[in-house]
């Protein structure tokens, strides 16, 4: 084995330890959402939610209404982000907080800008947004050091898609494109997102918020935080 090889493993090693790490950091020791509470921005809205049903949320997904149980479907609204209109926008009202966890790269980067901008008018005036996406730069990483195999979250994903023993081109064709009935239409890293929301002029304070952050925990942050690019903003 040369030296770029053992080089390799010792970085997706590195990672490795780092996520399983970063994942012993549970709501308990969610410092962002302490924060949102203590500050009295306690009105949340959580985009792209699936069945996802994190606690002290509204929620925003185009799964039809009875999907959702009893008790959260007054806090449920079903719409394609994409087709969000100002009516809507007016119903739903303004948040503190809004989280879009693996949303935005199923959508092509017009339909983006246009969900964004959106978005902005959900927010309040230096309401936060949160994005993740999975990072376009992790997964270049694990093609060109051929260690998709050895990625087991990933691998076992795969699955619905892919045999096991594909190569990694494979692998790295199923994160841009994803599988049939949700597929990825856009690759981000955190120089894409970063330009996104600087394109529609509404936000502030861009940043990164990586696992090392003092605010980020899991899954409230990086819900999977082996594959996540993760950004917050502030509205203007």
């Amino acid at each position: 084995m040369d030296n770029i090889d053992k080089n390799n493993q010792t970085f997706d090693k590195n990672r490795e330890l780092m996520v399983e790490n970063f994942k012993s950091k549970k709501l308990d020791n969610n410092i962002l959402r302490t924060k949102l509470i203590s500050e009295g921005k306690t009105r949340w809205l959580d985009i792209g939610c699936g069945m996802n049903l994190d606690s002290g949320f509204y929620y925003l997904d185009k799964y039809p209404l009875f999907f959702f149980p009893e008790k959260l479907k007054p806090y449920y609204t079903s719409i394609d982000l994409r087709h969000l209109t100002q009516s809507h926008i007016e119903k739903l009202g303004k948040f503190d907080f809004i989280r879009m966890q693996h949303v935005l790269e199923h959508m092509g980067v017009e339909d983006g800008n246009i969900a964004l901008t959106s978005i902005a008018k959900l927010l309040k005036r230096d309401g936060l947004l949160l994005i993740t996406t999975p990072d376009l730069r992790i997964h270049i990483e694990k093609y060109l050091n051929s260690s998709y195999k050895s990625w087991e979250n990933f691998k076992s994903w795969a699955r619905n898609r892919i045999q096991e023993d594909a190569p990694d081109s494979f692998y790295f064709s199923l994160n841009t494109h994803s599988i049939g009935f949700e597929t990825h239409e856009w690759c981000y890293d955190l120089q894409g997102i970063v330009y996104q929301l600087e394109q529609t002029k509404e936000f502030y304070n861009i940043r990164e918020l990586k696992l090392t952050d003092p605010l980020s925990s899991f899954p409230f942050t990086h819900n999977r935080p082996d594959e996540d690019v993760c950004v917050i903003a502030m509205k203007k």
